[in-house]
This record gives structure tokens, sequence and C-alpha cells, in this order.
């Protein structure tokens, strides 16, 4: 199931989740986080500009919590460019996905919760494909 609202109902079933968001969306992660039952599993991904901006968030004990700072990472890989907003979160949830689903269409068919926090243009391509393979539209009419 993807989420689409940036401030969404969590539904009581979500015991598998995938969290993706910016520094701007970490009070809402905080609430989301927060009501999960302690038996939900899965990866929250927060990017973030520098590991100054890590803070406390606190998890049920299976979900994990990996926070990408940008200062510390190329924009692209095996190069000195810097790192775009929503680029190293784009490169982590991608490679999650891959690694949990080996084939991209059966995302829309398992049962993780995903959620893609932030402003609209964040992790644009990453929305974009997600919303095709959810058929829940674009970003845009979302």
């Amino acid at each position: 199931m993807l989420l689409v609202d940036q401030n969404p109902p969590l539904p009581h079933d979500a015991l598998r989740v995938l969290f993706a968001a910016d520094a701007t969306s970490i009070p809402v992660l905080r609430e989301m986080l927060s009501v999960l039952p302690i038996c939900a599993r899965g990866q929250v991904f927060v990017e973030v500009e520098s590991a100054d901006d890590v803070v406390p968030l606190a998890s049920p004990g299976r979900v994990t919590v990996t926070w990408l700072a940008r200062d510390r990472r190329s924009g692209v890989p095996g190069t000195s460019t810097a790192c775009a907003p929503g680029q190293a979160l784009e490169r982590a949830v991608r490679a999650w996905l891959g690694e949990m689903y080996v084939e991209p269409e059966t995302v829309a068919t398992g049962d993780h919760v995903v959620w893609i926090g932030g402003p609209p243009s964040f992790a644009y391509d990453l929305r974009h494909d997600l919303h095709e393979l959810f058929h829940v539209g674009t970003p845009a009419d979302a």
C-alpha cells in the first residue's frame, strides 16, 4: 500500500513498513512510528543535509532507522559531485526495494506500507515510479 498524503493516517494493520523522508518530515515520521504496533518491522530512511541534523527517532525494535547525510555522500557514486536533495534517499530506497522485491511489480502486491515524505519535488523520480507501480497516478495528481 502506498500512502500518498504528506501526513497520512496510518492503517491499523501496518505491520511491515518502508518510510522515507527528508528532515522536514521528522515530526510526521515520529508520529507514524509512535503508533506502529510493537511487532511492526521494516525500514525508515531519513535524508538530512549533514550528520549534525540527526536526531533521536524512536521506533519499534524491528524497524530500522537509517540516516542519510548528504555531506558524506557523492551525488554520483565514484565522483566528487555534491549529493542533491533526494538523491541519497532515492538510491537507498531503490536498493532496499530491489533487495526485498526482486520483481519491481511485486511491491504493489506486497504487504509493506510505503510512504515517501518531503516536498513534492523531493525524490520526484522515485515518487513517480512508485505511483506508477501502485497505479495511483502521478505525484502531481496525488
